[in-house]
């Protein structure tokens, strides 16, 4: 894949003391043999594919979701969210953070019972608490991702699960075809999939950060926002991959 036709990422690279989902991503390309990597090359191209349509119908994934409103802080974009009840998949993007260069980010959220398995809305009410979180992704204005982070349980509210079951909540992360969003959740399905081993590393840092907390009930603690963070850059994981993969 030639560079340019993907997002320029490298005025995008966050600082801060977060660390970097590439050394997951990496380490765990390692592991994969020659046919699995094409494999996982091939689902990167269909994602960045995605987000060219996106880009060009749009202007933007963010617009996708706004379609040109005036952004007001903390609302949800679209306003009722983006939700699949086929997968059990909810997420909407929303800003309220300036000064940096985090335009807004999607929160991502499955719809489990409080036994962690699928809740679905035409066999019952809705758990308590709503939907459960999963994570955020921080984009930049173009829609480029920028990080990965995850949120006490006081910020969304919903249910809590432990990182291993958080992540198999990820993995059934999938909105379809839902009218309107078609090609933007098709982007935003293979960007978690390529991602994967990085989200396993933020969701164990997540539970390693409240296994040191000393509050007594460190889910509600509001000096606990964000419990992990991983900085993304996304078209140099891309090239780092395509190199892997070149004859």
């Amino acid at each position: 894949m030639n560079p340019a036709d993907t997002p320029n990422t490298s005025a995008t690279r966050p600082g801060g003391r977060a660390g970097n989902a590439s050394t997951a991503l990496q380490a765990h390309w390692r592991t994969l043999d020659a046919g699995q990597l094409q494999q996982v090359w091939q689902e990167a191209r269909a994602g960045v594919a995605a987000f060219r349509v996106v880009t060009r119908r749009f202007g933007s994934p963010i617009q996708a979701w706004v379609r040109g409103q005036a952004m007001h802080r903390d609302a949800h974009y679209p306003a009722t969210d983006v939700v699949d009840t086929d997968s059990g998949s909810q997420y909407f993007y929303h800003a309220h953070r300036h000064g940096d260069r985090e335009h807004g980010h999607l929160h991502l959220f499955w719809h489990a019972r409080a036994d962690g398995r699928r809740w679905r809305h035409r066999a019952r009410r809705a758990p308590a608490g709503g939907a459960s979180h999963l994570l955020a992704i921080g984009l930049d204005d173009r829609g480029v991702p920028l990080s990965l982070f995850t949120v006490n349980r006081w910020v969304t509210d919903g249910g809590w699960f432990n990182a291993a079951q958080t992540l198999r909540m990820v993995d059934r992360f999938q909105p379809g075809p839902v009218s309107g969003y078609t090609d933007v959740n098709r982007w935003l399905v293979s960007f978690l999939r390529l991602y994967r081993p990085a989200v396993a590393t933020l969701l164990a840092r997540r539970d390693g950060r409240l296994s040191r907390c000393h509050a007594d009930d460190p889910l509600s603690d509001t000096k606990l926002e964000v419990l992990s963070r991983l900085e993304v850059d996304w078209l140099a994981d891309l090239a780092h991959l395509e190199h892997l993969c070149a004859p």
